[in-house]
């Protein structure tokens, strides 16, 4: 990933707090071995729920959140660090981090008119496979530190406090 995200003509990319989120998750399940249809069932969710909140077009309540920590194997503090951490090198390299973004306008072809409309001006969504490069490298570390020093599975040695 270079310095300054956009391209020649000045573009900036932007992503949202929910996608952020919502790749972290992703990238989580993978590691643990879950399918989104296995980790949707876990948490009584229909997979297409799922699949939006791992794509960021929907958010998560705190239960789900916990829920979803719980059912990964890392705390909630822990996801959301994660997501904080992927956030701040992301702003580091130039994007905009958004409130959310329209997602369904952002499929439109070539970026049109209804995405200029959504978001900041000279800004692209940075979503999919752009988003996963981008997190993959920043994160990288912190998530294979945080899934073997966090794991919320139960052991034997674990005593009551």
């Amino acid at each position: 990933m270079s310095k300054g995200m956009g391209s020649e003509e000045g573009l900036k990319w932007v992503a949202s707090s929910n996608t952020i989120l919502g790749h972290v998750l992703a990238l989580i399940r993978r590691k643990r071995g879950l399918t989104q249809a296995q980790l949707a069932h876990t948490l009584g969710l229909a997979g297409s729920t799922w699949s939006r909140i791992e794509k960021g077009e929907s958010s998560l309540t705190v239960e789900q959140l916990r829920a979803a920590a719980e059912a990964l194997g890392i705390s909630a503090a822990t996801l959301l660090g994660l997501a904080a951490q992927g956030e701040e090198a992301l702003r580091r390299y130039g994007a905009i981090i958004a409130p959310s973004i329209n997602r369904g306008a952002a499929r439109l072809s070539g970026f049109g008119k209804a995405v200029e409309n959504l978001l900041p001006a000279g800004a692209l969504p940075l979503i999919g496979t752009a988003l996963g490069a981008a997190l993959g490298k920043v994160l990288g570390s912190a998530l294979e530190k945080a899934l073997t020093t966090d794991t919320r599975a139960p052991s034997s040695d674990t005593k009551e406090e």
